[in-house]
């Protein structure tokens, strides 16, 4: 009887105390999220009547704080969205011991300075979406690095900012990765062929850059799941590559104000998604592929600006989805179909 009181009693003993140790471990956590986001708040100039300046205090919890979604399990921060709030400051480093984040978005600030590196120890983030501030420098090189821990990274966005240079062409290790959007910088360079090995990608926004060079002709070996690629107004050469006819569940190809020459590949027309068409401000020429009736779910048409000849193919008629038509200034000739 005793030695059964005797094991019941180490027993709840050692229950408590791993009780206690959890609960331990777990504040420890919580408080380690509040120091990160308490620094954060320092990085930034707030006036007295910002909601962060009073409501982002240790008198309440984390969870309670505007913009943070916590865990229900660990209490943990999982998701930061302070985004469109008229924040002026910098990205403090250790926004990088939010190990439990999944969401981060502080777009439409007016955030400056470099990415840290520190941010690279998000292991579990899935958006990152530092879009419309003014960051700076070059996307740096531990974005798909092997010691990168982001490999979960299923968007990253960073347009209408000033960062500049190459794109790093480790970012096409991120195999998680699908949208990618850099468009409204001042990126240099090639685009890195890694980019189109990425076959989990979807979205690829690269427009408003000084992007150079040409686009490989197996473009769509491996992006299989792509469905917008938007390259308006960079410096890319070369013909257009008629293998974009294998990238099936393409809705959107953009690729005006280049300098593309040669024809439209008429392998396009199987494009049976397409919805905009947008190729204007190029050097092309030629005619405009006859089948272009075929795009059954085309909306917008844009072949302004080339050197397109010949006449308007009669079936554009088919085009029962079409608002928007754009051929000027080329040389078509003949009639305007009924």
């Amino acid at each position: 009887m005793e030695k059964a009181y005797s094991n019941f009693f180490i027993s709840s003993l050692l229950l408590l105390l791993h009780l206690y140790l959890l609960e331990t471990v777990r504040s420890d956590a919580v408080h380690t999220d509040e120091s990160a986001l308490l620094a954060l708040k320092a990085s930034f100039t707030l006036n007295s009547s910002h909601p962060l300046t009073q409501n982002w205090s240790s008198q309440s919890s984390i969870c309670d704080w505007i913009g943070v979604t916590c865990g229900s399990r660990h209490h943990r921060v999982t998701a930061l969205n302070i985004s469109n709030m008229n924040i002026l400051g910098n990205i403090a480093p250790q926004l990088g011991n939010l190990s439990f984040l999944v969401s981060l978005d502080v777009s439409q600030n007016n955030l400056h300075g470099d990415l840290p590196q520190d941010l690279s120890r998000l292991r579990r983030l899935k958006v990152m979406d530092f879009a419309f501030n003014n960051f700076s420098g070059e996307i740096p090189m531990w974005f798909g690095s092997n010691s990168s821990s982001i490999s979960k990274l299923e968007t990253l966005s960073v347009r209408n900012n000033r960062l500049q240079g190459n794109i790093p062409k480790e970012i096409g290790n991120l195999k998680n990765l699908k949208e990618l959007i850099l468009f409204g910088n001042q990126f240099t360079g090639t685009i890195p062929l890694s980019i189109f090995n990425m076959s989990s990608l979807e979205i690829l926004g690269l427009s408003n850059n000084q992007l150079t060079g040409s686009l490989p002709v197996d473009i769509c070996h491996r992006l299989h799941r792509i469905k917008s690629i938007g390259i308006i107004s960079n410096h890319l050469s070369g013909h257009i590559p008629p293998g974009l006819s294998n990238c099936t569940e393409l809705y959107e190809l953009s690729l005006s104000y280049n300098s593309f020459n040669g024809t439209i590949p008429p392998e396009i027309v199987n494009l049976e998604r397409l919805q905009f068409l947008n190729l204007g401000g190029n050097k092309l020429r030629g005619t405009i592929p006859a089948n272009i009736g075929n795009l059954r779910k085309l909306q917008q048409l844009q072949l302004e600006n080339n050197y397109m000849v010949g006449s308007i193919p009669h079936t554009i008629s088919n085009l029962s989805s079409l608002w928007m038509l754009n051929l000027n200034t080329n040389s078509l000739s003949g009639i305007i179909p009924r």
